[in-house]
């Protein structure tokens, strides 16, 4: 009977761990969501929670909170085309698989603003709920993104 019972548990023990490697990683659909938002973004909003909450950090002109319907429509169709018209390219540095919660360092390369080159270093964490994208911070120097996207000056103050 001992034995009856241990063979059960190894085999639904078994079973657990084959749905965990068969389900998608987080880390994986934040590749996912980074190979199309900006090629296919109307595609990538499918990864996003209802309730979905995305906040540029800082203290900047564009540091602003998004909803899953005006994140694509207004942050990626809109407000990044207007500082970086060329767009930006991002390489990711790191990835810090937390379960639901995912962290990517990334760095920007190629992307000229209104007032020169802006190359950021960004944190981009990321919580998921019921599988999807639930909250989305980008963390930046927002004094660069002044400075270079906004033509903010730098003062020396006495």
């Amino acid at each position: 009977m001992k034995n009856l019972i241990l063979i059960a548990c190894l085999f639904l023990m078994s079973c657990q761990q084959t749905n965990k490697i068969d389900a998608p990683s987080n880390v994986a659909k934040i590749d996912k969501f980074f190979e199309l938002v900006f090629t296919n973004p109307d595609s990538a909003n499918d990864l996003l929670h209802e309730d979905f909450t995305f906040q540029f950090m800082g203290i900047c002109e564009i540091c602003k909170s998004y909803n899953k319907e005006t994140f694509v429509r207004d942050w990626i169709k809109k407000d990044i085309p207007a500082v970086l018209p060329n767009g930006i390219r991002l390489e990711t540095i790191r990835k810090i698989d937390g379960g639901d919660n995912v962290v990517f360092l990334v760095k920007g390369h190629d992307a000229v603003g209104v007032n020169g080159e802006y190359n950021n270093n960004y944190a981009m964490v990321f919580q998921f709920k019921d599988g999807l994208i639930f909250d989305f911070k980008e963390y930046h120097s927002d004094l660069l993104a002044e400075t270079i996207l906004h033509k903010k000056k730098i003062v020396n103050i006495e």
